[in-house]
Parts: C-alpha cells; sequence; structure tokens
C-alpha cells in the first residue's frame, strides 16, 4: 500500500470513525463530513506544497530597501 493511501485511509477514519474500515466507509456521509474532508485535504495540500517549494530567503546582493512594501507599490504604479 502507498503512503498516500494510507494517508487517505486515517483521513476518512479521521471524518468517519468506526470500530473498522468498513463501517466507517459504509456510513452515509454528511455534509459535516464533506466539510471535514475538505479541511483535510486543504491541510495536507497546504504542507505538502510547503516541504516541495521552502520558503526561500531574499538575496542580500539587493538592497534591503527594494524589499519593502512601499517600494514595490511605487514600482507598480509606475508600470
Amino acid at each position: 500500500m502507498s503512503v498516500q493511501a494510507k494517508r487517505t485511509v486515517l483521513a476518512i477514519l479521521r471524518v468517519q470513525p468506526a470500530k473498522d474500515l468498513v463501517e466507517s466507509l459504509m456510513q452515509p456521509v454528511s455534509d459535516e463530513h464533506e466539510m471535514m474532508w475538505e479541511d483535510i485535504l486543504e491541510s495536507e495540500m497546504e504542507s505538502d506544497h510547503r516541504l516541495r517549494h521552502p520558503r526561500r530567503m531574499p538575496s542580500m546582493a539587493v538592497q534591503e530597501s527594494a524589499y519593502r512594501l512601499e517600494d514595490i507599490r511605487s514600482w507598480v504604479d509606475l508600470s
């Protein structure tokens, strides 16, 4: 079983807990379950994104003022 499949099974059990997986899968799905499932998917996607694309430090070769919001806005206004 792949890691993704295991994560999916664990997510299902978090949304619809039961004594075993079959019972959990046989339960009817409510609107609350759907909302919980969406929250889990969003959280997993954010977590995967952070792992694949770690935040980079800005280059120190450019002056610090180049990273100020006011300066960026003034560049956009000039365009």
